[in-house]
């Protein structure tokens, strides 16, 4: 039977009640995961329930096809990859199902987040134990196939723990429930009870040997959990399914148990200047009963103080190691005894020390701790940190002599590494730098496993503490446990999936250059293929189409975090900065064809991308997907041109300059019947949006005359340039004059050369020809301002964007880096001069209490907290800020039809916010946004200079 990706589909639409995929883009999407592995599956399944999951396996097995399972596709081991069936559990199979017993049992699907859990259980007092760093995208079914575990581990163990039973589909298709203390004896004969007697028979017959070849630690999850499982005549099925890693069913249903939360927690800071004083410490620390001990070294505290300023105040510069121990307890008293019994008995070892009882101090330092280590994935180079060695564990009493000998690795093969990760444990998350497209570094890598599994097999390690065997691990396996145990774990194997469907070659491989293989940097970008029409330095568009290394992050939906708008508002993984960054490098190394990049679906792709550049500055890594999304579009474009929506917004500044001419006609005949209509037609601006009021004349016209008929400014403190921009311009003059008021009330002087409005339509919609010509006009008119000492100053973010980020891609020369390293958001630069004392006091105050919307592309080209700052604490102007997510407009995307109802999905966030406020003046820096929030709130926006010159100038 032809059974290539589009038959298995069409087979398969016909029986399953989910989501099938066998395009390109989405088989693209999920070859990888946080691994060094990519491989293309033939579909990807969104299965409704478990009846999918039932007619995929049965038509699976028919057909000889393998499946697996994937939650966040955040594990480092590839071992959610499989080159059959994919089923992502995220998109219809994450309900919680019961919670029971005041808080103390839950039922849930697989696919639910882990944090969502923890959230829900948050009303009980309660929350799952284990806490993997990756919490926040990482599922329930995820996190029980790989047997988690997190910074808490010395208390909690890991997740298999807290598992009561999980409900599952067997190789064969039958649907059955695992529980643990399951009597052998009264077994009934169905396939529970075969599985279970056949499984203790083994698990018997071998109990000497099984004891024998485990580690001697406690941080262990390699292999199948099969230790302690048997006894009395009794099996925990349900234990051995955790970290079974997809290999033995499919989940569909999961019950477990939960801890109650700390009621008092506590910190303490220590800090060494060597790590073998540190390695000597954490037994000391272990032995007083902390519930966790992490490290970070000195490359990871520098990292740290270098790209995280806002740490700098906690970071002591030259430490060699600082290590996070935390303690609980019934009440503060008794945390702060803890604390310092601890303290007392780490005594001299530490340089250093801090107590942290506050808990405000408490999330500050663990959100250190978490931002720190992806630092080390910032740096732009073919070599990368390197997923294989780094989730080796040995006994915190071996940590030191663990230490010495990756030391001496280290130095033997010329690598640099960080040290650190979870101390308490003797884990450390070790990701040498390394290009594992140059065979070279492959074989590097293949040795360095080598000699560092063999480091802690000496010590009674274990190769897999909590990421998973995966492919990465498999080979080895056999060595950690010895022939005898891995004919054991085989049996299990058999017992379960004798024919090999289920996730094959993960745990259970053979295959000695298992490792090694299906490597996703073996695939190189092509040359031709990483040529633009837009300007890069050597290297640098190869390497970011490289820089994703597929952490999920972009999967989150914390509050806290604005990456990634369109996933969060589509809640797919074809939406995800990840999915996007995999889709443009497949295209890149070759492995998609120029059809397939020239197609209908790949210019839909092309439109998930808002270019809010929250990846940018939010993902680990750094990876600039708008800029990524840009190129690819650019290249689309000369292919197969612009739509007519995007052709038109591409010239907005002349519909609004023609709009600003014909004022006030243009704004009646725009609130005419029809007009809406009629601008949909023909321009594909969608009827629903209200366009805004046009002003006589542009500012530019009006803002020169009124300077010229001001007073010059003797002695100013500084010369600008005011960037004016399409909106101040054409649409609201209040804005250019609050401006130019505030700026010269502060003795700066002001001046409005020949500009173009910045062309962020043409940029992101990949019209180069247009773009280049604009800011190259704006390049000659504003360098001579800069080199008589004028900085620019622009009061639309977008526009400082713009001048700063996107103009070197487009306009070359010594000429274009003056403008763009001379270019400022108008509010960061109001708040330099407040911090310089520079800034004049208020003449009045303003009672009026209002809510503040920070927009995207402020936070990507300055401080996101500049404005509060500036309006609490110069001006004592009572602001809240919203703390909502990217309105959903995104410049012009949001007003074209076709994009009319992701930008409304977008926006929902912002929207509760604004309801749940009871304020009704917003305040935001961009024009945008401020459409948008009147568009779907009753509230009035204005641009906080407004604010700002109602408070300094009496008119």
């Amino acid at each position: 039977m032809n059974t290539g990706p589009s038959q298995v589909a069409d087979d398969l639409a016909k029986v399953v009640r989910g989501d099938v995929f066998a395009d390109v883009l989405h088989r693209a999407a999920y070859s990888t995961d946080a691994s060094i592995y990519r491989i293309v599956p033939q579909c990807v399944v969104a299965p409704h329930d478990a009846n999918d999951i039932v007619a995929v396996i049965n038509y699976a097995a028919a057909n000889g096809v393998p499946v697996a399972a994937r939650g966040a596709g955040s594990g480092l081991a590839g071992e959610s990859l499989c080159s059959g069936i994919v089923f992502d559990m995220t998109q219809y199979m994450r309900r919680i199902i019961n919670v029971a017993d005041n808080g103390a049992i839950v039922v849930c699907e697989p696919g639910v987040v882990l944090d969502d859990l923890n959230e829900r259980l948050a009303d009980f007092g309660r929350r799952i134990g284990p806490d993997p760093s990756s919490s926040n995208r990482a599922t329930v079914g995820g996190c029980v196939a790989n047997n988690a575990t997190g910074m808490h581990s010395l208390v909690y163990g890991h997740i298999g723990d807290y598992v009561v039973s999980v409900e599952g589909i067997l190789a064969d298709g039958g649907l059955v429930e695992f529980k643990n203390d399951f009597s052998v004896k009264q077994a009934q004969d169905d396939e529970v009870g075969s599985i279970a007697k056949k499984c203790t028979s083994v698990l018997v017959e071998n109990e000497a040997i099984i004891a024998k070849s485990l580690p001697k630690t406690s941080r262990n999850r390699s292999g199948y959990n099969i230790a302690g499982i048997s006894h009395d005549g009794r099996i925990d099925l349900a234990r051995l399914l955790a970290g079974s890693e997809g290999t033995l069913a499919i989940f569909t249903k999961i019950m477990l148990q939960t801890v109650p939360l700390p009621v008092a927690k506590g910190l303490l800071q220590i800090e060494f200047d060597s790590l073998e004083k540190m390695a000597r410490a954490v037994p000391l620390i272990v032995e007083s009963g902390a519930s966790a001990c992490e490290l970070m070294d000195r490359t990871l505290i520098d990292l740290a103080l270098d790209a995280l300023p806002q740490y700098r105040d906690i970071l002591l510069t030259g430490a060699a190691a600082i290590l996070l121990v935390e303690h609980t307890g019934d009440t503060q008293d008794k945390v702060k005894e803890r604390i310092e019994s601890t303290n007392e008995a780490v005594g001299k070892l530490a340089s250093e020390r801090r107590i942290v009882t506050e808990p405000k101090g408490q999330a500050r330092l663990w959100k250190l701790r978490k931002d720190a280590g992806p630092l080390l994935y910032r740096k732009r180079s073919r070599k990368h940190p390197a997923e294989f060695m780094e989730d080796v564990s040995v006994d915190h009493i071996k940590l030191g002599e663990y230490i010495v000998g990756l030391k001496k690795i280290e130095k033997k093969y010329d690598i640099s590494m960080s040290f650190y990760g979870h101390a308490g444990d003797g884990e450390l998350h070790l990701r040498p730098y390394l290009d594992l497209g140059d065979p070279a570094d492959v074989e590097k890598m293949r040795v360095i496993a080598n000699e560092v599994f063999s480091l802690a097999w000496s010590l009674g390690g274990s190769i897999s503490g909590e990421h998973a065997d995966g492919l990465v691990r498999a080979a080895f396996i056999r060595q950690q446990y010895g022939d005898k145990c891995y004919e054991v774990l085989q049996s299990i194997k058999n017992i379960f999936d004798p024919k090999g469907v289920m996730n094959p070659g993960k745990i259970i491989n053979d295959d000695p250059d298992i490792m090694v293989k299906n490597l996703r940097r073996e695939k190189r970008i092509l040359p031709e293929r990483a040529k633009s029409d837009l300007i890069f330095e050597e290297d640098e568009l190869e390497l970011e189409l490289e820089q994703c290394y597929g952490c999920g992050l972009c999967l989150s939906r914390e509050s806290d975090l604005r990456m990634c708008p369109v996933f969060r508002a589509l809640g797919e993984e074809m939406g995800s900065s990840r999915a996007k960054a995999n889709i443009l490098n497949f295209w890149a190394t070759g492995q998609m064809s120029d059809e397939d990049f020239e197609s209908p679906q790949f210019r839909e792709f092309l439109d998930l991308c808002i270019n809010c550049k929250a990846c940018q500055f939010q993902c680990p890594s750094g990876v600039d997907i708008s800029k990524l999304m840009t190129v690819a579009r650019a290249e689309y474009v000369k292919k197969r041109r612009l739509r007519r929506a995007e052709s038109v917004l591409s010239y907005n500044r002349y519909l609004s300059a023609l709009g600003s001419f014909f004022a006030p006609i243009s704004n009646i005949v725009m609130r005419l019947p029809g007009s809406a209509w009629l601008l949909e037609k023909f321009t594909g601006i969608d009827r629903r949006r209200k366009m805004p009021a046009f002003r006589r004349r542009s500012f530019l016209k009006v803002g020169r005359k009124y300077l010229a008929a001001s007073k010059p400014i003797k002695k100013p403190v500084d010369k600008v340039v005011y960037f004016v921009d399409t909106y101040a311009n054409f649409n609201d003059h209040e804005l250019g004059f609050a401006v130019v008021d505030v700026l010269r009330h502060n003795n700066i002087e002001v001046v409005l050369p020949k500009q173009q409005p910045a062309p962020l339509p043409a940029v992101v919609y990949g019209d180069v020809k247009r773009a280049r010509k604009d800011l190259s006009y704006n390049v000659r008119h504003l360098t001579e301002a800069v080199r008589q000492g004028y900085k620019i100053i622009c009061s639309e973010p977008s526009a400082a964007l713009c001048l700063r980020e996107e103009l070197r891609h487009f306009v070359a020369g010594e000429d274009e880096k003056l403008v763009s390293q001379n270019t400022y958001e108008l509010m960061n630069y109001l708040l330099d001069l407040h911090r310089q004392g520079k800034l004049k006091p208020p003449m009045k105050s303003v009672v009026e209490e209002f809510v503040y919307h920070l927009p995207c592309h402020l936070c990507a080209v300055g401080e996101d907290t500049a404005t509060i700052e500036l309006l609490q604490n110069h001006f004592g102007v009572k602001v809240v800020n919203l703390g909502a997510g990217c309105c959903g407009l995104a410049g012009t995307f949001g007003m074209q039809k076709k994009n009319y109802d992701l930008s409304t999905k977008i926006s929902e966030s912002l929207r509760k916010a604004l309801e749940a406020n009871p304020g009704k003046v917003v305040l935001t820096e961009c024009a945008a946004c401020k459409m948008q929030i009147e568009h779907i709130s009753d509230c009035t926006v204005t641009h906080p200079i407004k604010i700002l010159a109602d408070c300094l100038i009496q008119h």
